[in-house]
């Protein structure tokens, strides 16, 4: 029945606002009093003095001891409320990041009497971040039992110059205790779950005129067009981005961002690999069958004129938990392509799977070929103890390899794999199934 009260999202200002009015209300309503004559309820001048007196018939069923409606309301609801653990774990989740938000609200005193610098230091530190202040080539950070030693009072000259808040749960509204901050010249955010898009803009907002080296590694929740916020970093010098080759278009806005930004050296991008994904869908590109849209989609089209998706700037991306794992899965089937079975398996494989992925419908995550192979599988089996006819291009990998000649399944692989094909002119080559 507690976890009732987190059902729809609350910011922690509402519900302490909230809160605040219902103890208003309730002291209001226990040292009112109701005038026997006329019926209203007037208030004294000293409630605190006047024993709280209320009309039987204006008694709640709590006052009057029977039992509440309230109660009552949330038994109702128990009966129809997930129960399992993983719903239990979802509603902790949920009341820790309820309590990150409050945790990291800006305190102006703080501000006041410690100035910028040292309260954002002591901010920080507080949280599991180390600091380093100019001209000083200590860190400070926490010991083992999350003690500390910084100043408790204002120190004239004492700037910050580095923070590490790698592995540190600081979230969008943490950065507000950060304003301000004029010598910050190293900022480490590496493996921060929380650091998402909505983090970029304000991180270039406020070290635009100091920031020269910046980690975002292994922070999955970045998106190509989230690093676009950068821009306004114009001292920026290196920015790491270990661990994101899973992100679309990451070399693109990386090349963009050092075209905006002068000088700026990026790490960790692979671009050789960015580069072999291009070649793959410029050789999707080259194929007859492939027809784009306006917004730049390409599409293949089959004997029928049905148009099928295989690539573009479509959102790839499933919405994900706070485990990363997705929330909606999608169940639409479309019917199988009118085609060559060839051309086919070689326009899947140069899509990365998504054709054959959106005709089996879609599992949900980020792979999309493991999945699929499971249900073709589970699909062939039941089918075939069934006796339901199987479409040759709806079989699992290892029943289309028979099908195939050798060659050819090499000619497919290899052109997938963005390798080297032999110069001469391929004959046109047809599967057993349509011969």
């Amino acid at each position: 029945m507690w976890y009732q009260k987190f059902r729809t999202f609350k910011r922690w200002q509402d519900i302490e606002r909230e809160r605040k009015e219902y103890e208003m209300y309730q002291s209001k309503v226990k040292n009112w009093w109701r005038s026997p004559e006329t019926g209203m309820y007037i208030e004294p001048d000293n409630p605190n003095t006047l024993i709280p007196k209320k009309a039987f018939e204006d008694k709640t069923r709590r006052e009057r001891g029977g039992f509440p409606v309230e109660t009552w309301q949330k038994l109702w609801h128990h009966r129809v409320t997930d129960h399992s653990f993983d719903h239990l774990k979802r509603v902790k989740r949920y009341e820790h990041f309820q309590h990150l938000q409050y945790d990291q609200r800006f305190i102006p005193e703080r501000v006041i009497f410690l100035g910028p610098d040292l309260a954002a230091a002591h901010f920080l530190v507080h949280r599991g971040a180390a600091v380093k202040f100019v001209g000083d080539d200590s860190w400070y950070k926490r010991d083992g039992k999350k003690n500390y030693s910084l100043p408790g009072q204002r120190v004239p000259g004492l700037y910050l110059e580095a923070i590490d808040a790698s592995g540190t749960e600081l979230i969008f509204e943490g950065f507000d205790n950060l304003y301000d901050l004029e010598h910050v010249r190293m900022l480490r955010l590496a493996d921060c779950k929380f650091v998402n898009d909505w983090v970029m803009p304000r991180i270039g907002a406020i070290f635009s005129n100091s920031l020269e080296m910046l980690d975002l590694s292994g922070c999955n929740r970045i998106s190509a067009k989230g690093l676009r916020g950068l821009r306004h970093l114009k001292k920026l010098k290196y920015l790491r981005l270990e661990g994101l080759d899973h992100v679309k278009d990451l070399a693109k806005s990386a090349l963009l961002l050092e075209e905006a930004i002068p000088g700026l050296i990026i790490l960790g991008v692979d671009f050789e690999h960015a580069l072999k994904g291009l070649e793959k869908e410029m050789k999707i590109l080259e194929n007859e069958r492939v027809v784009l849209d306006a917004k730049g989609n390409a599409h293949m089209e089959d004997d029928n004129g049905r148009l099928f998706y295989v690539a573009g700037c479509v959102n790839e991306r499933p919405a994900v938990n706070e485990e990363d794992q997705p929330i909606m899965q999608s169940t639409i089937r479309r019917e199988i392509p009118k085609m060559d079975d060839v051309e086919f398996e070689r326009l899947d494989r140069l899509s990365g799977g998504k054709l054959r992925h959106l005709l089996v419908g879609s599992p949900g995550g980020y792979s999309w070929s493991n999945e699929v192979e499971v249900i073709l599988s589970s699909e062939y089996k039941w089918k075939t103890k069934q006796g339901i006819h199987i479409d040759t291009k709806m079989l699992p990998l290892e029943k289309r390899k028979e099908l195939f000649e050798k060659d050819v399944w090499d000619r497919i692989e290899a052109e997938a794999k963005s390798k080297e094909l032999p110069n001469e002119e391929p004959e046109k080559i047809t599967s057993d199934s349509n011969r």
